[in-house]
């Protein structure tokens, strides 16, 4: 027997307790505990659980990853690693040949990238999902002192411009982007 959830999925934000089968009215049956309490959920936990877990959906990140600028050739970034909601990537791959589902990164120059994720997404389950992308956070990491500037151009690209901390352009900056979402 198959289960397929309902609701949207996490990355939409507009699901709450009720998707996950919460209700504040919820009891066990005829007031009696659960049979096996070692693999059963009773009542009262299972709404701790799902009010948690809407909790949790409403906060998480949808993605995050390690981009490095190839200022120097120049050439596309290279995403060292990406984790989204919807599949992990431990392989670098080049910015401008993403592997399926994973957003593309461009050089706009100096330690300015713009990083592209899809339209909508798909969980495990099949149900897909719009992607609107919200509150960017992006920090330049390795020995060169200085920030990584996020902005939002569009509901699915962000742009991130690496400076030193004179305000020139970061050559070769490596950072860490990540990317919530929501409607």
């Amino acid at each position: 027997m198959t289960t397929t959830p309902n609701g949207s999925p996490a990355w939409t934000r507009s699901s709450d307790y009720v998707t996950y089968g919460g209700d504040p009215s919820k009891a066990n049956y005829q007031s009696q505990g659960v049979v096996n309490p070692r693999t059963d959920v009773g009542a009262e936990a299972f709404a701790r659980l799902v009010a948690d877990t809407a909790s949790v959906m409403r906060t998480c990140e949808f993605a995050s990853m390690t981009i490095v600028c190839d200022d120097v050739t120049p050439g596309p970034p290279t995403v060292q690693n990406c984790r989204l909601m919807t599949g992990v990537t431990a392989i670098s791959y080049v910015g401008d040949a993403p592997p399926a589902g994973f957003p593309s990164v461009a050089r706009n120059g100096d330690g300015d990238v713009t990083v592209t994720f899809d339209a909508s997404y798909t969980d495990p389950y099949g149900v897909s999902g719009d992607f609107i992308a919200q509150d960017p956070v992006a920090c330049l990491t390795g020995s060169t002192p200085g920030v990584a500037n996020p902005e939002l151009v569009s509901d699915t690209e962000v742009r991130v411009r690496a400076a030193e901390l004179d305000g020139d352009a970061a050559t070769g900056a490596t950072f860490t982007l990540t990317v919530g979402s929501g409607t």
